[in-house]
């Protein structure tokens, strides 16, 4: 359904408030805010797939992200596009976003820029018990396109 229906929706959230909760999630991981900041922004029963797995859960997602905040630094993400409709309760985005980083690989003497197009697809809920909070039921990384000269992930 186009955009429209959605603010048509009895206590929907409009696209800006939608755009924000993607901007500070982005937000959160580039400065690597504590797990406390982002775990509540899932879902108990979250879906991620990520290309090196699946993971289910706030809690496997917590050490998922304990992980990966110890091998990426300096990341930057930059939302280049958030489509968004509406099925059954829940906001379906496709999500584009550009990842750069750098990570070191011991015992190299330096470290490694990476660089990639990320396309996603989202599930938005009203986060339950929260009143007006969104949180995330479904996270996927359908594909990941270097950008040139990006080393492999």
């Amino acid at each position: 359904m186009p955009d429209h229906n959605i603010l048509m929706t009895a206590n929907a959230f409009s696209r800006a408030e939608i755009e924000a909760f993607v901007a500070d999630w982005y937000r959160k991981l580039d400065i690597h805010a504590p797990p406390e900041q982002l775990v509540p922004l899932v879902t108990s029963g979250v879906e991620m797939q990520f290309p090196e797995g699946m993971v289910c859960g706030a809690e496997e997602f917590r050490s998922w992200y304990e992980g990966v905040i110890r091998l990426f630094f300096d990341e930057l993400h930059i939302v280049t596009r958030t489509g968004l409709s509406w099925r059954e309760g829940r906001y379906l985005l496709d999500v584009v976003v550009n990842w750069q980083a750098r990570r070191w690989n011991p015992p190299a003497p330096r470290s490694e820029w990476i660089g990639f197009d990320a396309y996603q697809r989202w599930e938005l809920t009203r986060a339950p018990g929260s009143g007006r909070r969104l949180a995330i039921t479904r996270y996927i990384v359908d594909e990941l396109r270097p950008m040139p000269g990006s080393k492999p992930l």
